[in-house]
């Protein structure tokens, strides 16, 4: 039997498929627009995203020159005081070199003399300062102490600098200690043997016999001028390294 198909049917049928497809059809076209605008939603969204993350990046290189810069200009202002700082500490600890130089060469005449009686009047007038005088150090560390506390000394770069300055102020701190023990005994000394004699020049006349105590405390070569000259010889270093 042949296959007949209702012509209504048949046109209804095309019709709904038609239909189907034109729905299909502009489905898909409206999700291939959805998509497109996503893309380009997407697209412009990055992009502006990379705009502000460029602009941020920028932003903190710029910052952090600023700061490299600040930081180096700091650090140059330090250096420069802590310079000018050890120039000042070089005339201190240089007149105290001259000072206890002075008294080794005292204490070494006055041990190869041997004796009181052999000790002559010009020589004693020559170091009466170094008997007569206390002579205490007082050096600079104030710039030194900025340098510190700013934490600067980590942008030092030359690493060998910033150990010759550190071993500078810690001679100086060592001259210093060693200049007070030898000074605080003598103080002791000469306070001892005024108040048993009185305050008058006879008590630096190494040649009576009742200031025996005082010759024999002169006579000691203790070598102390060391420390100075070392202290001498680190800061002109160091100066040397500016």
């Amino acid at each position: 039997m042949a296959f007949r198909t209702d012509p209504i049917i048949f046109v209804t049928s095309f019709y709904k498929i038609a239909g189907w497809l034109y729905e299909t059809a502009t489905f898909d076209y409206e999700i291939n627009m959805k998509t497109k605008d996503a893309f380009k939603s997407t697209g412009k969204y990055l992009r502006e995203l990379s705009i502000v993350v460029v602009g941020i990046a920028i932003t903190f290189s710029i910052s952090n020159w600023i700061s490299y810069r600040n930081e180096q200009k700091n650090l140059e202002r330090y250096l420069e005081m802590v310079k000018m700082e050890l120039e000042d500490n070089l005339k201190i600890v240089q007149d105290q070199f001259d000072f206890y130089d002075r008294t080794g060469t005292f204490a070494k005449y006055l041990y190869f003399s041997g004796k009181q009686e052999n000790v002559q009047a010009d020589s004693l007038a020559k170091y009466y300062d170094v008997m007569r005088d206390l002579k205490y150090m007082i050096y600079q560390t104030s710039a030194f102490e900025m340098l510190k506390s700013s934490g600067s000394m980590r942008l030092i770069k030359d690493k060998k600098q910033l150990k010759s300055i550190m071993d500078c102020y810690n001679l100086l701190e060592r001259a210093k200690n060693r200049g007070e023990k030898e000074m605080n005994l003598k103080e002791n000394v000469l306070h001892s043997i005024i108040e048993e004699n009185g305050a008058n020049e006879q008590v630096f006349d190494l040649r009576k016999p009742e200031n025996k105590r005082l010759f024999n405390h002169f006579s000691i070569y203790t070598a102390s001028e060391g420390n100075f000259r070392d202290g001498v010889e680190q800061i002109k270093k160091t100066l040397s390294m500016f």
